[in-house]
Parts: C-alpha cells; sequence; structure tokens
C-alpha cells in the first residue's frame, strides 16, 4: 500500500501484474508508458476497460472518458482545457436488454473539447450511424470529409478516392457479398500545375 507519491526513478521502469506477470507496464524514457499483454500466444489482445462504478445508467451519461490536454501551457486560459477527448455515451436507460452507446471524438477551437458550440465531434452510435458535425454556430458554418491520396504522379485514370457500398454479411455469399456500387473520383488526364 502507498499512501503518497509513488515515483520509479530509473528510465525504463517496468511495473508487472498477475502472479506469472502477463501484464506490464513500462515507462518508455522522454516518450510515455506502453501497456502490454506478454503471453505470446494467439488471441491474446491487451485489454484497458474504463469502468464506471455508476449503478444506474441513464441517457446522455459518460461511461468513460479519454482527454488530452496541454494544462501547462503558457498562455493559460482556453490553452490549458482538454483540446480534444473520446468519450462514451449511453444513448438511453441501461437495462437487461441494452447498453447502447456512441462513441464520440470531440475536438475544441476555444473551449474546452466537447463543452461548447465549438470545434468538431463525430459520432458512431449503436446502429452504425456515423454523425460528423462542426460545433460552430457561426454563419456559414459546416463539416468536410476529404478523401487524399499519397499518390504523387496522377495519371490518366487514376482513383482519387472511392466510398464503396457492401454487404459482407449476406448469406447467399458469392458475389452478394461483393462490393455492389461505388462512388469513385477518377483523374482524367495526367495531372499538372494547370490541370486536375
Amino acid at each position: 500500500e502507498v499512501g503518497d507519491n509513488l515515483s520509479l526513478k530509473s528510465d525504463g521502469s517496468i511495473i508487472k501484474f498477475g502472479s506469472d506477470s502477463d501484464v506490464t507496464l513500462t515507462h518508455v524514457a522522454d516518450t510515455g508508458l506502453t501497456l502490454k499483454h506478454t503471453a505470446t500466444a494467439d488471441d491474446k489482445p491487451i485489454v484497458l476497460t474504463l469502468a464506471t462504478g455508476e449503478t444506474d445508467i441513464a441517457a446522455d451519461d459518460v461511461l468513460g472518458k479519454i482527454e488530452f490536454q496541454a494544462p501547462d501551457e503558457g498562455t493559460g486560459t482556453d490553452a490549458i482545457l482538454a483540446a480534444a477527448s473520446i468519450q462514451a455515451i449511453s444513448e438511453g436507460d441501461f437495462s437487461s436488454s441494452s447498453n447502447a452507446t456512441t462513441l464520440a471524438f470531440f475536438t475544441a477551437n476555444s473551449a474546452a473539447a466537447g463543452t461548447a458550440a465549438d470545434g468538431g465531434s463525430m459520432k458512431l452510435n449503436s446502429t452504425g450511424e456515423l454523425q460528423l458535425k462542426s460545433l460552430s454556430t457561426a454563419d456559414g458554418s459546416s463539416p468536410i470529409i476529404t478523401l487524399q491520396t499519397g499518390d504523387t504522379d496522377i495519371a490518366a485514370n487514376d482513383v482519387l478516392g472511392t466510398i464503396n457500398f457492401q454487404a459482407p454479411d449476406e448469406g447467399a455469399g458469392t458475389d452478394a457479398i461483393l462490393v455492389a456500387a461505388a462512388i469513385s473520383a477518377v483523374s482524367e488526364g495526367d495531372f499538372s500545375s494547370s490541370s486536375n
């Protein structure tokens, strides 16, 4: 039991968990921490669980949150607030037959991420709906989706980006599980300083 601060003074310090030390938390000098499952068997992923102790989950309760922040930024004020966050938010009252949850990503512009009409959000709900939103209330604000290729020499018929539509779990298999429709941006010729 530790009643106060705990300092591990050496670079590369390791905290081992379990009777066989199968999970380790390692200090990576000047970088951060690495959480690792040491088992070499197949299907042994490392699992980090954020678990709430709340006993009555209602709509819009946050089950867990990861925040990204620069609390020592010298300019203070907005600069030291959470600049981005990832949250798991309940979609309704939890019950014996429902734990519907939305995973939400928030970014900030001039307030704490996810707290004001500011920044952006991307939410994936329990039915697979993806929502991208500009949280700014300023006139003309809107979200943008950009598909970018890393190709450095665009020639005729190169595909710049594609959106596919597919039913990969269709029981009939074979052709039924292939891409059924697509929207592609295809170059009409060689790109140049005067043509795209």
